[in-house]
């Protein structure tokens, strides 16, 4: 394959893939506690006489390497002065009970079930420290150390744990995230505050996905017209050099 023509057939499947990461961040930019992806590149050159990798034409100077990261910065905190709305002060994640075992979340958006128990907006419960969160009671308040209290009496504690750093987390639908490594352990969040009545927005900047956006599918159809270019050029030669 002609060098220029693979650069740019990277450079276009690479833009595809940015597309659909921004977009997706764009569709969640009210989704409370979401933290947006980010796409990495690199341009990798080969070094003279080195062997191509598998798969890849000899003649190909540039392959590009993506890869997605979390951003786990903290989105804005706004007031909502519901009960159950909870936001996190510091790095922290509540403990969710679904059916493929704990999930980890930062969306704090939650309610009361039939049963008293604790759950976000998928019915999933939210764990404490001694196993799922029940409450009885109409007067409920939650400590910034998440203890909670129902009519004034200390029922329990909510289980806000963390992780080392760089968190190796992948995300699993419904503003929920678990480890990579099943093995990993976690940690009591003791530097991350409880905020009753607050709620953490997501962290996506709908601005900077916009501009963001924009300059990618620039990009896309420079690479595109690079394509025809280059696909024209060769018809072009193959036909002349028919002629010859």
């Amino acid at each position: 394959m002609n060098s220029g023509m693979y650069a740019s057939l990277s450079g276009a499947l690479v833009s595809v893939q940015r597309l659909d990461v921004l977009a997706h961040n764009l569709a969640n930019v009210n989704t409370p506690g979401y933290k947006k992806d980010c796409m990495k590149f690199e341009a990798l050159l080969p070094s003279d006489g080195s062997a191509s990798p598998s798969g890849y034409a000899a003649e190909a100077p540039v392959l590009v390497a993506e890869s997605t990261s979390i951003d786990y910065s903290a989105g804005p905190v706004s007031t909502t002065g519901n009960t159950f709305d909870l936001a996190l002060d510091g790095e922290g994640f509540f403990v969710i009970n679904t059916p493929n075992g704990k999930a980890y979340t930062r969306q704090g958006n939650f309610r009361l079930n039939s049963s008293g128990n604790l759950v976000t907006v998928d019915g999933y419960e939210v764990m404490g420290k001694g196993g799922p969160v029940n409450i009885q009671g109409s007067s409920v308040s939650f400590s910034a150390e998440g203890k909670i209290s129902v009519e004034g009496i200390e029922t329990g504690a909510l289980d806000i744990v963390t992780f080392e750093k760089p968190y190796n987390l992948r995300k699993i639908g419904q503003g929920l995230l678990e480890p990579n490594d099943p093995g990993i352990t976690t940690q009591p969040a003791t530097k991350a505050a409880v905020m009753q009545g607050r709620l953490e927005g997501s962290n996506v900047s709908a601005v900077e996905e916009m501009v963001q956006l924009i300059d990618t599918s620039r990009f896309f159809e420079a690479c595109q017209r690079l394509i025809q270019n280059y696909d024209s050029m060769t018809g072009k030669a193959v036909n002349e050099l028919g002629k010859v």
